[in-house]
């Protein structure tokens, strides 16, 4: 098959007949060296489901288009002009599949063949389940991320302290105990989604940049009444922020906390978030301006300084 790129409004042309198991969609901004190790993961895993592969392209820079063209030539590639977000490239790629399910997955991560067999399989024979998705791991195979509960205050309050850090190791993913389970939410890392379910309550919000579309989305789908399940036995390697600087993502993860609240939990909760991370940022920023003078802080305490600002803005005016 020839590469064949989609504009942003092309609809997919193949067969109907020709309908894969898995429609796996990643999105790509100049993330190339990361890209290719895990296209290869893929295409060398031995899946024995069907699938094919879009590759979204948010306006790279790095060659990332080239070396697509010249090593994986069976890939579908959406070329946007831009950065259009997260969750609105992940859109795109999603209505121009047409797999029984689809895998989103990040570029930065690789993948193990059987693993997504497991998914795969476990999903089609699991009516119930809207979702599906395992255990996540750091590259030196230490745990990642697990399965978490929809966000609390409490959780928040810990999470921007550090004080979940203390709790349990990935906090606040919790460490599986081995056992199939219905959860609340899952990373899109590696998250497989049953077409017919996003059929029914939509794809991802477009409001979320980044950060927090594929859990407004797993609220969605629980209150539909599909089940999102975690299986321990399905991994994948996952490097995890390699697309952005922290502070950038740090505002970014912010936005979407208060976006999701925003959403799906109301006035007074939302508010609740706000009023609690906009009293935690100025104290933040009472420690790092006496940090400031300390010359060997000053570079690190002037970047949290304009970082925890960015946050109190938020707090004021979402945008």
């Amino acid at each position: 098959m020839h590469l064949k790129t989609l504009d942003e409004q092309e609809l997919v042309t193949e067969d109907s007949t020709q309908i894969p198991d898995m429609s796996i969609v990643l999105v790509c901004w100049n993330n190339k060296e990361y890209l290719d190790p895990c296209l290869s993961s893929l295409y060398q895993g031995d899946i024995k489901h069907t699938f094919d592969v879009f590759v979204i392209d948010n306006g790279s820079t790095d060659g990332s288009q080239a070396m697509l063209r010249e090593k994986y030539p069976e890939i579908k590639i959406i070329q946007n002009d831009h950065n259009v977000g997260l969750a609105k490239a992940c859109n795109q790629g999603i209505q121009n599949s047409n797999g029984r399910t689809i895998l989103l997955l990040n570029n930065d991560t690789l993948v193990d063949g059987n693993s997504l067999d497991k998914l795969v399989e476990f999903m089609l024979k699991t009516p119930d389940a809207g979702g599906a998705g395992g255990k996540l791991l750091n590259p030196d195979k230490s745990f990642q991320a697990g399965y978490a509960n929809f966000s609390t205050l409490s959780e928040e309050f810990f999470i921007s302290t550090g004080i979940g850090n203390l709790i349990w190791e990935g906090y606040p993913s919790h460490i599986d105990d081995g056992k199939i389970r219905v959860v609340d939410w899952l990373s899109s890392a590696c998250l497989l989604l049953r077409r017919s379910a996003l059929d029914q309550v939509g794809l991802l919000d477009e409001e979320f940049f980044i950060y927090g579309d594929e859990a407004d989305l797993q609220y969605r789908l629980k209150n539909a009444g599909w089940s999102i399940y975690y299986l321990p036995d399905s991994v994948t390697i996952h490097y995890g922020g390699r697309s952005m600087n922290r502070w950038r993502r740090r505002r970014l993860v912010y936005r979407g906390k208060m976006l999701f609240y925003q959403k799906n939990y109301g006035a007074f909760k939302t508010s609740a978030l706000r009023l609690m991370l906009a009293g935690l940022s100025l104290a933040k920023l009472g420690v790092w301006s006496l940090l400031y003078l300390v010359p060997e802080k000053r570079v690190r305490a002037g970047q949290e300084l304009k970082s925890n600002m960015d946050v109190i803005g938020l707090c004021w005016k979402l945008e």
